[in-house]
């Protein structure tokens, strides 16, 4: 019982730091992920530019960003670490 009360809580945690993230971004931002999100791509974290925040989306070896606009760009300079 104690164990998926911790799996449970482990959840819980994730769900509340992904609506963080959904939360920092702009309106055109969550409908280009929703776009993108159809094929798999999925919110990997947010970066933090002068001229806006940057959700960067990664499906396997794939990344893109979407910019505040909402503009997707498939192949950005953006290097993950390992």
């Amino acid at each position: 019982m104690k164990i998926n009360t911790m799996s449970e809580d482990k959840r819980k945690n994730i769900e509340l730091k992904i609506q963080e993230l959904l939360n920092e971004l702009t309106l055109a931002q969550k409908l280009s992920l929703s776009d993108v999100g159809q094929f798999g791509y999925q919110l990997a974290f947010i970066r933090h530019m002068p001229e806006g925040n940057l959700a960067v989306v990664t499906l396997e070896e794939s990344i893109i960003s979407i910019d505040e606009e909402g503009e997707v760009d498939r192949k950005p300079n953006i290097k993950l670490r390992d």
